[in-house]
């Protein structure tokens, strides 16, 4: 997930911001630099920033072979480490200052019980071993460069990149924290970082970032396409021409379930019963909450609402977001169908981060507003692509387009097929497409 997401909602869809500037030591973290920082832990990682990033000719930096070209290398302390940004090769990496600060000891034979680095001659065992290894290991850390120390009045252990401290006052993964490395490096070394790089820095303001949750799992078991009809609406301008289908449907032994129950039970989650029939209605209009709703409640049939998020509440002829509220609440579907009703394989191929937008942003919107959805998602106009396809996938657990049929696949979650319904239309012509007499 992104840095900033709410704490706890690990199932979070929608923008975070992200900060750059850190008021505590009044400077910031931007460029490859801020993104290296937040994928390796952000501030419990690495502290917050001492300088501004610099540049330097690299007289001490990770590798002094690789600098020789002359390019020399950006720099920037952290109060636990100090981080290298190679000009040629964009490269982020942190500085040895384990073995910078002269912390390298004589290689020791190898200990029972414990992790034997034979590289460099050192033990590493017992809560320092279980920090190293949930703290990136070696590739984050390097490796061991000393046995267990005393540092500061405290068991410590030298790594080549940072030093581990034992605080047995503290509970838990606490105890064992990454020592103020960058900071001491820095007193030692100020001569060697240019004076506007220490004064206090005007604060950059945070970046907009996307946080997203794991995306939806495959299908967990194999399960054959299955006969499923899924109506779609939109209009609906009286209770009584609907009223009249939704008993023909019913009369005729169809089940009406939720759409979301046909999504799992093609991932393999669910079952269905022997007739299922699914109706959706798109856009959002208001007399869908008006004449629809009822007539779903007086039958006590569910029914799923693809809504346009920006059109809720601000065009006429369309529900509030109250209307949406209240579906939910009576026990429908309200699920995306975008911010502005595009093309979305049109706007794609215009602009990605826009039609990005429409696909997850309404998804963040919606959820922000009514709660937890069962993120399915209707494509405008019924028109989708690959590309489309991918980006919706990453965040839904599948999509309805309007291409006729009835026959569902997992193969198709992403494309599942709808029949259109209007309220006029002759219930026993709507019965015929789906196969019921």
């Amino acid at each position: 997930m992104a840095a900033g997401a709410p704490a706890g909602l690990d199932d979070y869809v929608g923008w975070v911001d992200v900060p750059r500037y850190f008021p505590e030591t009044g400077h910031n973290v931007d460029g490859d630099f801020h993104r290296h920082f937040y994928e390796q832990g952000g501030a419990d990682t690495f502290g917050f920033p001492l300088t501004e990033a610099f540049w330097t000719p690299g007289d001490d930096v990770a590798d002094r072979a690789e600098w020789e070209t002359g390019h020399g290398v950006m720099l920037q302390y952290f109060q636990r480490a100090r981080l290298e940004y190679d000009l040629a090769t964009s490269e982020v990496r942190r500085s040895p200052l384990g073995s910078l600060l002269g912390k390298v000891q004589p290689a020791v034979p190898p200990l029972p019980n414990v992790r034997y680095f034979r590289e460099t001659g050192h033990n590493v065992g017992q809560s320092f071993l279980v920090a190293f290894e949930q703290t990136g290991g070696a590739s984050a850390l390097g490796l061991p460069i000393s046995e267990e120390v005393t540092e500061h009045a405290r068991a410590a252990q030298w790594f080549e990149r940072a030093r581990l401290e034992w605080w047995p006052e503290h509970d838990g993964e606490q105890r064992v924290r990454l020592g103020l490395i960058g900071e001491e490096y820095l007193q030692e070394h100020l001569a060697g970082v240019p004076d506007h790089a220490r004064e206090p820095a005007e604060a950059l303001p945070p970046l907009r970032e996307w946080a997203l949750p794991t995306a939806p799992p495959p299908p967990r078991i194999a399960w054959a396409p299955a006969d499923i009809p899924i109506l779609y609406y939109h209009q609906v301008p009286s209770e009584k021409p609907f009223h009249d289908q939704l008993r023909a449907f019913l009369g005729a032994g169809r089940e009406i379930v939720p759409l979301a129950r046909v999504v799992a039970a093609l991932r393999g989650e669910a079952t269905l019963p022997e007739r299922p029939l699914v109706l959706t209605f798109d856009d959002g209009w208001s007399n869908q909450f008006r004449n629809a709703a009822p007539v779903l409640q007086t039958e006590g049939v569910p029914a799923t609402f693809f809504v346009i998020t920006r059109y809720l509440g601000a065009l006429p002829g369309y529900m509030s977001w109250d209307d949406a509220r209240t579906l939910k609440e009576l026990g429908h579907e309200v699920e995306s169908h975008t911010q502005n009703h595009p093309s979305v394989n049109l706007l794609f191929q215009e602009d990605e981060g826009a039609a990005l937008a429409e696909i997850w942003e309404s998804l963040a919107v919606l959820e922000r507003r009514l709660g937890r959805s069962e993120r399915i998602f209707a494509y405008p106009n019924g028109h989708w692509n690959e590309s489309v396809k991918a980006l919706v996938a990453r965040v839904y657990r599948a999509a309805v387009a309007t291409a006729g049929g009835t026959f569902q696949s997992q193969q198709h979650l992403y494309q599942m097929r709808r029949i259109k319904a209007e309220p006029h239309y002759k219930p026993e012509q709507l019965l015929k497409q789906f196969g019921a007499s």
